[in-house]
């Protein structure tokens, strides 16, 4: 037999009280853990469930493959489903416990603005619409998002493009009506008048920029540069010279949390209301912060009763949060990826450039509709209406939808509905030539679950698309062959039946009802015996086990917050976030619990 790293899931002590713990464990885990043995790494004596506290990166693994349900592996004996859910409370009860009482908060490394955020902090700042992508190289990425302070690395070729960019920027604001207005808050009339106006507007300036109150400090090299260029070029001049120092600055290029004075290495402590200030900025609108919120960090009222949530709501409203939708959803769901999909028009004739637009232009708004109406997180995966204009509502085969506006549109019927109904994510999670089981298999359990597959292993073979006879095979033909080698087969169990609940729509997204001329087969069974056909089907699945899909925005959403990877001591938290939220979670109550949670409001010292 083939033992997976998390065998380990065997020496839980299935049971319901500590009292009943030696008994079980004995009985389950106590033939592979012992301190002989050690299957993977372990021995039964090395774990005690009445002090989870030891070992918790352990425990967090153990409970949440126990959890949800992938272990003991199948042929394996198995707790019935009361002593399960007993030791999962018990476990995830310990551990919560003591991370209440001792916080483990973590620390974000020095955060180097992204380049989004960098276009975004041009337009607050100067009131400047720039292309960010074609003045600064791409980001690299880490768990799923383009902001994690770790792979934001400061390189000099980074360096040198960043300098470019302000020389450039500055020009512009300096030049351009749309940008004068906010940089030119003075206008000298007379030379005595230069400086004390370039005081006044640098200082402005550098307070937003830099997200903090300006010293003197900050002030004399931005007014050397000033005065430099002044000598040659004039007031004007001057304040390009000026400008182009600022943001090149670490000060703005750098977002920098630093220690109270004094504090002892490791200890925890809250962010300032300033840090705080600068966390809610970059998480709701991936720029900096405004006056008001600069305003009221600066008086320290930030975490004053009520004080937060009401701008946090206010936050929400404001235009700048669509950035949620592109920047955030367009990476956790992939949808940033649509742009390079290239399906092949001659077995899709119907798909241009122009329906890839509608399709993402249908899930922006949707998105939108559930963020900005607060509607439950549910709505994402079967909300009965979504968006279309008259050439996407013909391609679904849904009437009365005319002109090439969109609007909101009540489905007619169970075909579409959520997330999985859209074009967007079908066509994503499809090759160029057909539909793909599995990618859109391994997508539902990646981004709706969290529960990713592991990496297939090497030298996969490829689909068979003719039987021996040069007979065409459908989807789930071809599948069932390849589910034939052992290899393979456990993990299509998870993600075959998910994906064939799909087949239905075909690699673009429109509806059909067979394959290769043998009418199609959505029913789906997973390995825990659930049973369900079609999108509908697969639909209700998914909302029954709601709790782990609020879990997995929960995890998205606060590594995104965060800009880390989340750890093992980070799961307390967020299990705290979805019980705030509820099992109908809104928006709004998962980015509160999110804003409220000891990971965004501490830290620990270096």
């Amino acid at each position: 037999m083939r033992l997976g790293p998390f065998i380990l899931i065997l020496c839980v002590p299935w049971l319901g009280a500590q009292t009943n713990s030696r008994a079980l464990l004995d009985r389950y885990c106590a033939a592979c853990h012992n301190q002989k043995l050690r299957t993977a790494g372990l021995a039964f004596e090395d774990l005690r469930i009445e002090n989870v506290r030891s070992g918790a990166d352990i425990w967090e693994r153990i409970l949440r493959q126990v959890r949800t349900g992938e272990m003991p592996p199948p042929g394996m004996p198995r707790p019935s489903e009361p002593v399960r859910a007993d030791f999962v409370a018990a476990v995830q009860d310990g551990l919560d416990r003591a991370a209440a009482a001792d916080p483990n908060p973590g620390r974000p490394p020095i955060h180097r603005l992204n380049r989004t955020e960098y276009g975004n902090a041009i337009r607050d700042l100067l009131g400047l619409e720039i292309d960010s992508s074609a003045l600064l190289p791409p980001d690299d990425s880490g768990y799923g998002f383009d902001n994690i302070a770790d792979v934001l690395s400061v390189s000099p070729a980074l360096l040198e493009r960043t300098l470019s960019a302000a020389r450039r920027i500055s020009r512009l604001a300096v030049s351009r009506p749309e940008g004068r207005p906010s940089v030119f808050v003075c206008q000298p009339v007379t030379a005595a008048a230069d400086v004390p106006c370039a005081r006044t507007i640098l200082s402005a300036l550098a307070r937003r920029a830099y997200r903090r109150p300006v010293t003197q400090a900050d002030l004399k090299p931005l007014l050397s540069f000033f005065s430099a260029g002044r000598k040659s070029g004039g007031f004007d001049r001057g304040m390009e010279r000026a400008l182009t120092a600022l943001l090149a600055s670490p000060d703005f290029l750098l977002r920098i949390e630093r220690d109270p004075a004094g504090s002892a290495l490791g200890t925890v402590h809250r962010i300032s209301d300033l840090e705080l200030a600068s966390r809610l900025s970059f998480f709701l609108w991936s720029s900096i912060p405004d006056d008001e919120l600069l305003d009221l960090a600066e008086q320290c009222k930030l975490r004053n009763p009520g004080v937060l949530e009401h701008q946090v709501r206010r936050m929400l409203d404001d235009p700048r949060s669509h950035t949620l939708v592109t920047n955030f959803a367009g990476q956790w769901l992939d949808l940033r990826r649509l742009p390079q999909i290239r399906p092949n028009t001659q077995i899709f004739s119907e798909f241009d450039n122009g329906l890839r637009q509608d399709f993402q232009r249908e899930t922006e708004l949707f998105l939108e509709s559930v963020i900005h109406e607060d509607r439950s997180l549910v709505d994402l995966l079967d909300a009965d209406y979504t968006f279309l204009n008259e050439r996407l509502a013909r391609h679904y085969g849904i009437p009365g939808v005319l002109g090439a506006e969109f609007r909101r549109v009540t489905l007619p019927d169970t075909r579409r509905g959520g997330l999985l109904g859209q074009g967007s994510i079908l066509t994503l999670t499809s090759y160029s030539t057909r539909t793909s089981v599995v990618l859109r298999g391994k997508w539902i359990l990646e981004n709706l679950l969290g529960e990713p597959p592991p990496p297939p292993p090497p030298d996969v073979p490829a689909l068979q698309p003719e039987a021996s006879d040069g007979k065409p095979l459908s989807v789930r033909q071809q599948m069932q062959l390849h589910r034939s080698n052992a290899v393979c087969a456990s993990c299509h169990a998870r993600m075959d039946p998910l994906g064939f609940a799909l087949e239905n729509y075909d690699g673009v997204g429109k509806w059909r009802t067979d394959d290769a001329g043998a009418p199609i087969d959505a029913s789906g069974k997973l390995p825990d015996g659930t049973e369900f056909i079609g999108p509908a089907g697969l639909r209700k699945v998914l909302v029954s086990r709601r709790q782990e899909f609020i879990a997995t925005v929960t995890t998205k959403l606060l590594t995104y917050a965060l800009g880390r990877g989340l750890e093992f001591y980070d799961q307390p938290a967020v299990r705290a976030i979805d019980r705030t939220a509820g099992s109908d979670s809104t928006f709004s109550s998962l980015v509160l619990g999110i804003v409220n949670s000891p990971p965004f409001q501490m830290t620990r010292s270096r």
